[in-house]
């Protein structure tokens, strides 16, 4: 009863950060407090209730390591702060369940399961924007139809072919598996172009992404969370025109990632 009221904490607090960043491309920091608060009470009144701290200990433990996991994350530009917070949150609550079958922890099934459910998400996402914006489709095909790159990629296919043609399998599924990695590459990076945009400072709100650097005023563009009123007033103040970004609204990814390991633990042994 005890990690059933954990999980429900856990579910509904990450699907109400995942819904507000799908809206606002912001996960709300009150919420990550308040799922981090709620785990170190309940945590310690377990303990105090049965004399049993071991969850109290495992939910330090594993909110530790998801905080130093994130702040790595955080300073290298690739997450917000916010789905730093949400991942701290969920290791502060969720250490073990002893009633869900993983091989590892629940909390470190969890992490492994968040890349997975986190890459198929990345793709669907960047195909959802590329299906509404039709020039992203054309500028791929613009980068993809380089002559050297044409060139390149047609030799690749013409190569896994013939390994097809001679019987070697496992070379030709490999060769086609490079094809396959350089057009997602391509398209990566032009998915990645479509998410800069330069509007006027005028048009400059709170929690937006900067997207470029401004070093008179010490903001630089990898530290990914939200820009504050203060530091929008000051950008205004300096720029007439900015650079902004809109990353992949990640934050449902956890959400999902719960579910998934509540109904089938780990994702690499899922279709074993």
């Amino acid at each position: 009863m005890f990690e059933l009221l954990l999980f429900t904490v856990a579910l509904i607090g990450s699907l109400a950060c995942g819904i507000y960043d799908m809206k606002t491309s912001n996960v709300p920091d009150s919420v990550c407090v308040l799922m981090i608060a709620s785990a170190i009470l309940l945590h310690s009144f377990y303990g105090l209730s049965t004399g049993d701290f071991s969850y109290l200990i495992n939910s330090f433990m594993f909110g530790g390591l998801f905080l130093a996991f994130s702040l790595l994350m955080y300073f290298t530009g690739q997450w917000g702060g916010g789905d730093g917070e949400l991942l701290i949150a969920i290791g502060f609550l969720l250490p073990n369940l002893s009633f869900v079958s993983t091989v590892f922890p629940f909390a470190i099934s969890f992490f492994i399961n968040t890349f997975f459910i986190g890459a198929i998400y990345s793709i669907l996402y960047s195909l959802f924007l590329a299906y509404r914006n039709p020039k992203i489709g054309k500028n791929f095909l613009d980068n993809i139809g380089t002559s050297r790159l044409s060139i390149f990629l047609l030799l690749i296919i013409c190569i896994s072919i013939s390994f097809l043609l001679t019987s070697q399998i496992i070379l030709a599924v490999l060769t086609f598996l490079i094809f396959v990695l350089i057009v997602f590459q391509r398209f990566s990076k032009t998915i990645e172009e479509s998410f800069y945009r330069k509007i006027p400072s005028s048009q400059l709100r709170a929690d937006d992404m900067l997207g470029e650097d401004i070093p008179r005023l010490r903001l630089y563009k990898k530290h990914i969370r939200g820009l504050t009123e203060e530091q929008v007033k000051r950008i205004r103040r300096f720029k007439r025109h900015v650079v902004v970004r809109e990353g992949i609204r990640y934050g449902i990814v956890f959400p999902l990632s719960l579910i998934f390991t509540w109904f089938f633990g780990d994702f690499f042994l899922f279709f074993v």
